[in-house]
């Protein structure tokens, strides 16, 4: 049916699209969804959009746009192009070409795009639970009732959740009975439910800073550091979409207790960087009313200079302190304070960088962009890809969009591919060749296309790049390796040729032979491969 309503065309262009703007792990998580047949329901709306439903931890109804993959929309948490979006595009894509073919291409260097979809929190408040859900939950909760009686409550909803942790799977444990608390909230006002979840989040994430401190000595394992990391996820997403002005103005009462919660958590026995993120979204989201924020700052202030307070406590309220420097505009005493510390890497300067992209203050994020190339160049490929993305549209926005390619060079070794793609683009050879040799990239992992173009405009320089790797294969020693060397050197002996450069071959293969003269097996191939004199 899809081939008789849709065309290859809009297949591949769709695809080009996803590439471009979709995570390399999503579309791969999209993969599996499509291979485990959970795509069913498929139709063909308008010509362009492809409806379905796509079964996850629930049945998620996507609409996928193929003209606009951007403006697909699925009913599932996640902000940005997800999983289920993906999983739609394959069940579409794979009645015209090989899904298998374009996965292989997910796995490739991809320059970096901007989109401001890249700006909004990765997921949506808690979606409400079914009415028959809700009113599972039961609770002696109130849209009237105050924070105080929220966190009573989940005192008592979180009774046995340590020893389940303990018993079963602890991440697992901790976000049902996240995921379950918010039904709740679920029949309440927007504003007060989306109140409720945050407050829900932050005690999730105290119950698991708890069970880390209490059963594994205080070491992150990796599956609850995700946890945590999704906590704060949906923490941010929940602040994102909260109506601070609405809750100042009809539950000012509510928005009091909880910047008296906000307060209590400069004292908290927790030290590790989870609840100094949900500490600062807090007060950057939510809290932002002046007398408050400078009634906190003067107690920092104070806690710093308390010669009773123990070093490690004030080391903690110096990297709160900083935050209220961001937020008062002095960015400079925020990152002398920061920039000392090895525990920042760059994932606790996203919320700043993207706030300030949201806000388009694009001077600002390339000086901040600046002061942390180091930590840029050495970033997981996710966070790179999305700071470098933004980078690029900050520098289109003050006029410098020409220095970009040139510039890259400041993030290496992230900006890797990009760089040697810029540099390739510039037919700047040289470098090109020398980035190669200075990242021991293998010939096997360099693309035929350029060697073919740098053979037929400069040959002699790669030369560096065949010797090495002829050098590598003798290093082996064995004779499927030797095969392989005087494969090699052949391809060298017919670059010196077309660079008008025998004598030096020549006098190459000949200190080649004497330094290895003591491997018969090499010495035995150099012959039969015509190459010794």
């Amino acid at each position: 049916m899809l081939q008789r309503e849709l065309t290859r065309q809009q297949a591949i262009q769709a695809g080009e699209q996803l590439l471009a703007f979709a995570e390399g792990p999503i579309i791969e998580r999209g993969y599996t969804y499509f291979s485990d047949g959970l795509v069913f329901n498929t139709r063909v709306e308008k010509q362009r959009l492809l409806t379905c439903d796509v079964q996850g931890s629930q049945v998620y109804q996507v609409v996928l746009d193929l003209e606009d993959v951007q403006s697909s929309t699925c009913t599932c948490p996640y902000t940005r192009l997800c999983k289920h979006i993906a999983a739609a595009f394959f069940q579409m894509y794979s009645v015209f070409e090989n899904p298998r073919t374009y996965l292989t291409r997910t796995k490739q260097p991809r320059r970096a795009r901007f989109s401001y979809a890249m700006l909004v929190p990765a997921y949506k408040p808690g979606l409400p639970l079914s009415s028959s859900e809700a009113a599972s939950v039961e609770s002696p909760l109130k849209p009237t009732s105050s924070v105080s009686d929220w966190w009573t409550f989940l005192e008592s909803w979180t009774r046995n959740l340590s020893s389940a942790m303990e018993s079963y799977r602890a991440s697992t444990e901790l976000m049902s009975s996240y995921q379950n608390v918010l039904g709740v909230a679920s029949a309440w006002p927007p504003a007060q439910a989306l109140l409720f979840s945050a407050h829900a989040n932050l005690f999730h994430l105290r119950k698991l800073q708890q069970f880390v401190r209490d059963h594994r000595q205080s070491y992150w394992f990796q599956d609850l550091s995700q946890t945590a990391e999704r906590l704060l996820e949906q923490l941010e997403g929940i602040l994102y979409y909260s109506n601070a002005d609405q809750l100042r103005e009809h539950h000012p009462h509510l928005l009091k207790q909880t910047m008296l919660v906000a307060r209590n958590m400069k004292h908290s026995p927790f030290t590790d960087l989870y609840w100094t993120f949900a500490y600062q979204t807090l007060w950057w989201n939510l809290l932002q009313e002046p007398d408050w924020i400078h009634s906190e700052v003067e107690e920092l202030d104070r806690l710093i200079r308390d010669r009773q307070a123990a070093d490690a406590a004030k080391d903690t309220y110096r990297l709160l302190r900083a935050h209220f420097f961001v937020m008062e505009g002095n960015d400079e005493a925020a990152m002398e304070i920061w920039r000392p510390n090895p525990r920042l890497t760059l994932a606790f300067y996203l919320p700043y960088l993207k706030m300030f992209a949201r806000n388009e203050e694009w001077t600002r994020f390339l000086t901040w962009a600046e002061r942390l190339q180091s930590l840029i160049g050495s970033a997981d490929p996710q966070p790179y890809q999305l700071v470098v993305a933004i980078w690029q549209e900050a520098m289109e926005r003050v006029g410098r969009g020409g220095e970009c390619g040139a510039m890259l060079k400041q993030f290496l070794p992230s900006s890797f591919h990009e760089y040697a793609g810029y540099l390739y683009e510039q037919k700047q050879y040289r470098q090109w060749i020398d980035l190669q040799m200075a990242y021991q990239v293998s010939l096997s992992e360099i693309h035929g296309v350029a060697f073919k173009e740098i053979e037929d405009s400069t040959p002699s320089l790669l030369f560096p790049l065949y010797v090495r790797e002829v050098n590598r294969l003798i290093g082996e020693r064995n004779r499927p390796a030797y095969k392989e060397a005087i494969k090699l050197l052949k391809k060298v002996r017919t670059l010196y040729s077309k660079a008008n450069q025998d004598a030096h071959w020549e006098r190459y293969v000949d200190q080649l032979a004497a330094k290895y003269n003591r491997l018969r097996a090499f010495q035995e191939e150099l012959r039969r491969g015509n190459l010794n004199r």
